[in-house]
């Protein structure tokens, strides 16, 4: 295989060694992701514009989409171990590449900042209670180091971060459900029956929620290609070979995503606020139960930004500048975080959403219709290295690609409801139409191809 600059250690072909988080890790770290304060504030602030049931129905929607592509584009790294931001250069070019993976990171980068913050937030509303004095902007740094410490040691330690905190907060979560419906003298019949302005886009949730987790969707494979392999990984049968990741996502990701929004939705229609600080501040009256919440806030936020967010756009960063290491890949994305400052676009985070995915939509179907309509499944994992490969294009930029990219970004923002689907549908038709003259599936056998 070819080594050159570009061909940091960090993103070359995972090997069985490599492969060593179990399915038990994998639900735990789709669980840590999922419980955040994000999915909660989203729940909240689709209320009153949409009825109870709409809004479980969109969340139903968003995370029946988000799986299935989830599951496609992770089954690139279960077969050949290869991350997101490498396989984007067989669609974009070797330098190419590095242009949508940019787009990858910004959002990655937005939500540790947001969240980071939400945790600072929380943890100094229980310093207020205990001493009597909090300072933000120092927890924030705090929060934002111990954070960025967790996620340098890989998927591994975050896995075992998660075993800890995930069973704690999904507990606790439940008691503050609880102590919101006591409070409000409310049950869940009550909250279902909630009235409505009625005045919401359906889709717009829809995007609005899937937005979340389209950036993650494109960062599928750089999950899976740590994920055991089983003997059965190598079966031509989609489903028998990507049976893992599903059963994973189907308890991490639906289940435990679900539940989130659906608390959030539940804590907005109670007191009409999206704000889980605020809404706990209202609803607790116990100190205990109360420090135990904002401390369930605050971990909530770690579990999600580790995975989710900084391995991410350390990968991307290793990309873009191949001489860094993971860690100080980790560490340069945590400080771009908090100077993007996103704690003051908090009144519009679902906004924030569906443009996001607009702008990775197109990115997704590019990738998607690369491997599955034009290669068929099949590559050769040098090509992806070889700096002289068949990937050069034009100046090492793949200039068909951003046009039907740049097409589909601007009728995503012409149909902003539906932007997510727009971009989607027309990039996976634009690409493979433009590319299928020169893309073609890799002239090996089949056991071959695979790493």
């Amino acid at each position: 295989m070819a080594v050159h600059e570009m061909n940091n250690p960090e993103l070359m072909p995972s090997t069985d060694k490599d492969r060593d988080i179990n399915i038990w890790d994998f639900t735990m770290l789709w669980a840590g992701m999922t419980i955040n304060m994000g999915a909660f504030t989203m729940g909240a602030q689709l209320y009153p514009g949409l009825s109870p049931w709409t809004i479980i129905g969109a969340i139903l929607a968003a995370y029946a989409i988000v799986t299935s592509i989830l599951i496609l584009a992770g089954d690139i790294g279960i077969r050949y171990g290869i991350p997101f931001t490498v396989y984007i250069r067989g669609c974009f070019g070797y330098k190419g590449a590095k242009i949508p993976a940019a787009f990858r990171a910004i959002p990655a980068c937005f939500w540790f900042g947001f969240q980071t913050w939400v945790a600072a937030v929380a943890i100094g509303k229980v310093l207020e209670m205990w001493i009597g004095y909090s300072n933000t902007t120092i927890l924030i740094l705090i929060f934002g180091v111990l954070q960025v410490v967790n996620a340098i040691y890989g998927m591994k330690a975050m896995a075992k971060f998660d075993w800890v905190a995930i069973p704690a907060l999904t507990i606790l979560i439940g008691l503050v459900t609880f102590w919101l419906l006591e409070t409000n003298n409310a049950s869940i019949g009550d909250v279902l029956a909630a009235p409505s302005l009625d005045n919401g886009s359906f889709v717009f949730a829809v995007m609005a929620i899937a937005g979340i987790w389209i950036t993650m969707g494109l960062n599928s494979p750089d999950l899976t290609r740590k994920l055991e392999r089983s003997r059965d990984h190598s079966s031509k049968n989609f489903f028998v070979r990507n049976r893992k990741p599903f059963i994973a996502q189907l308890g991490g990701l639906i289940v435990i995503g679900s539940g989130i929004l659906m608390v959030g939705m539940i804590g907005g229609i109670l007191t009409g606020t999206w704000d889980p600080i605020e809404i706990v501040l209202n609803s607790m009256s116990s100190p205990i139960v109360l420090i135990l919440s904002m401390l369930t806030i605050a971990f909530a936020q770690w579990s999600t930004n580790t995975v989710a967010n900084l391995m991410p756009s350390a990968l991307i960063l290793m990309n873009v500048f191949p001489r860094l290491s993971f860690a100080q890949g980790v560490s340069i994305s945590g400080v771009i975080g908090l100077l993007m400052m996103p704690w003051l676009f908090a009144d519009n985070l679902l906004w924030f959403s569906v443009v996001t995915s607009g702008l990775l939509g197109p990115v997704a179907g590019i990738m998607l219709a690369d491997f599955y309509l034009l290669r068929r499944g099949r590559i050769r994992v040098e090509d992806f290295y070889d700096p002289k490969g068949p990937f050069v294009y034009q100046n090492n930029y793949n200039l068909r690609a951003f046009l039907v990219y740049g097409v589909s970004f601007l009728c995503s923002l012409i149909f902003m409801d539906m932007a997510f689907f727009v971009g989607l549908v027309i990039s996976v038709a634009g690409y493979t139409l433009l590319m299928k003259p020169i893309a073609k599936p890799a002239e090996l056998p089949e056991a071959a191809v695979e790493s």
